[in-house]
């Protein structure tokens, strides 16, 4: 049972993560994104029953060599490198941190371009919510360097957020107005969506893999425990993107807010339709693959 202690309005943080000056606030401004990134992060591990979904758990416990890839605040570099200390953890985006731990290194570098890693340097590699990075004519190129990067044998795990589910007419309205313009600011950008819903047929296409599987975690948003949770972080979202939706819905930003609200109504009165769903490929590289 998740505990309802930790919705966002209620949250009261343990001194594990005060140490890591991961310190809660009622989030209103950007510049506590990471303070979202916390606690969107707790939502998936337990949905998912755990941050890590590859057979690598044994591997990790005797020491390896790991990469999350556009790590962001580098919350999941943070909690899995303390419970796998034999291990050494990269983690890499545009703007990184420094870190005290001794089995993390965190590097700052342009993840467009190629990584500043060796062939076959990782064991594991993990990413979260970045497909969304890299136009669809770029992403062969992104997962070409993945391998690149990857050794025989090991191990990618890529999560992602799937646009919202509406299964219910009272709810559909608003959301479909919300996520039909958050597909179109992704597109005039060159990135589309089904880089994530067809996934699998892209590390397909590379050749470079032995075995690809997925998992799907849907969540109810509203009502009790971890649905009440994930709506408090959907609303905050939806209002963190408000200024570039709103072009692309010709409304103003009055009757943006009224959507929002309506949304938050129908989630907290348990509408029952509303479903937001999490995505896990998982794919391992080929043993006698040669990088050429």
């Amino acid at each position: 049972m998740f505990d309802k202690r930790t919705t966002m309005s209620k949250y009261s943080q343990s001194e594990k993560y005060k140490e890591k000056k991961l310190h809660f606030s009622l989030i209103k401004d950007p510049e506590k994104f990471k303070n979202f990134n916390f606690y969107t992060y707790q939502a998936i591990e337990h949905a998912f029953n755990g941050s890590i979904g590859t057979p690598v758990h044994e591997m990790l416990q005797t020491g390896t060599k790991v990469l999350e890839f556009g790590c962001g605040t580098g919350i999941w570099t943070t909690e899995v490198s303390e419970e796998y200390p034999n291990s050494k953890f990269y983690a890499v985006d545009f703007a990184m941190r420094n870190s005290n731990d001794d089995n993390i290194t965190f590097i700052s570098c342009d993840i467009h371009q190629m990584l500043p890693f060796q062939d076959n340097e990782f064991d594991y590699v993990f990413s979260r919510n970045k497909m969304n990075f890299f136009a669809k004519e770029k992403f062969q190129g992104f997962l070409f360097e993945i391998f690149r990067i990857l050794k025989p044998g090991g191990w990618l795990e890529i999560e992602h957020s799937l646009p919202v589910d509406v299964n219910n007419d009272a709810c559909a309205s608003a959301i479909t107005r919300i996520n039909a313009a958050y597909v179109s600011w992704h597109k005039e950008r060159g990135i589309d969506f089904d880089l994530i819903t067809r996934l699998e047929d892209y590390l397909k296409m590379t050749r470079k893999v032995e075995f690809i599987t997925s998992r799907i975690v849907k969540i109810l948003l509203g009502g009790d425990d971890l649905g009440e949770f994930v709506s408090e972080a959907a609303s905050y979202f939806i209002k963190l993107i408000k200024e570039l939706l709103i072009p692309y819905m010709g409304i103003e930003f009055e009757e943006y807010d009224h959507l929002v609200n309506e949304v938050e109504n129908k989630m907290k009165v348990g509408c029952g339709g509303i479903f937001g769903s999490q995505k896990k490929v998982f794919a391992k590289k080929k043993k006698q693959y040669v990088h050429s």
